[in-house]
């Protein structure tokens, strides 16, 4: 029963977030990739991380789980703890090494309930096992999108509601496709004219109420100065024209609002991790020294900064949808 559910596109009650996967080879593909660049991403390097969260390395199941072959896993994730649901081919060696993983600490949890084996870990570890043990129905509008090698599903912040993402990933990159609901319209009318050039980064959308709350949290959210004529503007266009890797906590986009429409999606957008890399690049030791934002913009480009040169441009278009919805799609290429 369990299984026919989950198939139906159901979720852990109050996760946060939710990664389904029927597939993985696509997501290891990419990992493979990425750790070319950033060996600390690399399915090696994760596998550890996952098995201290979840018990089992999804990239690469051990035996001794007794897993099938075949079959959804679930990934979730809520304030205090990460879970795991995954269907069994074998329970009784899964009970050895449930109990073998639950004694190494005081903060996991876990269950086999049929032919699934639920794990959590975390200091909400028993509800999560409860949670993934009896899912929910995703809401009937965010179902469509919910299939694939691999989907994920998360709560978003007001004034938006949730998202489902299909998921593909390869060596070549990854895209996300599905859509957003919200409790106002998201997206309206045409997208205006303009993120013409190069920059680092812009997005331009035709807006809904939704939209513009959105847009106003985004600001927010990356320490950016409110901006007064967004809460009454149709279309909108957001662009960084440079950046100084200096007064990254200063950043401040070029804003138009009202401009002239143009044809193509109600919302498109792109941020090219390149340029991002380069500024970073002319930052010095001592720079890293003046505060926690240029120590971590430091530490960036030091860790990650030959996969930023090497992915990208990363892009997003979007429609609008009825009852509060956008249809959204994200592609970052990987070279």
């Amino acid at each position: 029963m369990i299984a026919l559910l989950l198939a139906a596109a159901l979720i852990p009650r109050g996760a946060q977030a939710a990664l389904v996967i029927e597939d993985v080879s696509g997501l290891r593909d990419f990992l493979a990739a990425a750790g070319k660049h950033v060996p600390s991403l690399s399915p090696e390097s994760l596998g550890p991380v996952l098995r201290k969260a979840i018990g089992v390395d999804l990239l690469a199941e051990q035996p001794e789980w007794g897993l099938a072959l075949r079959g959804a896993r679930v990934v979730a994730i809520s304030r205090d703890a990460v879970g795991l649901a995954a269907p069994l081919l074998n329970p009784r060696v899964t009970r050895r090494t449930l109990a073998a993983w639950r004694a190494e600490r005081d903060d996991r949890a876990g269950k086999v309930i049929g032919k699934r084996l639920f794990l959590a870990s975390g200091r909400g570890a028993p509800v999560m096992v409860s949670s993934l043990a009896h899912p929910v129905p995703l809401p009937k509008a965010l179902a469509s999108p919910a299939h694939g090698p691999a989907w994920l599903y998360a709560r978003m912040t007001e004034p938006l509601t949730a998202s489902v993402l299909a998921l593909e990933a390869s060596g070549q990159g990854l895209s996300a496709r599905g859509m957003v609901t919200a409790r106002a319209p998201i997206l309206a009318g045409v997208a205006p004219a303009g993120c013409d050039g190069s920059p680092p980064a812009c997005v331009r959308a035709g807006l809904g109420p939704a939209g513009r709350g959105a847009f106003e949290v985004a600001l927010a959210r990356l320490r950016m100065p409110p901006q007064e004529g967004l809460r009454s503007a149709a279309r909108a266009e957001e662009r960084l024209d440079s950046i100084d890797a200096t007064r990254l906590a200063a950043l401040t986009p070029t804003a138009v609002f009202d401009g002239p429409p143009a044809a193509g999606p109600a919302l498109s957008g792109f941020v090219d991790p390149a340029q991002f890399d380069a500024a970073l690049a002319k930052l010095t030791p001592i720079d890293a020294l003046t505060g926690e934002v240029p120590a971590a913009a430091y530490a960036a480009h030091l860790l990650y900064g030959e996969l930023l040169r090497n992915a990208g441009p990363l892009t997003l278009t979007g429609a609008p949808l009825p009852r509060n919805a956008a249809q959204i799609e994200l592609r970052l290429p990987l070279r």
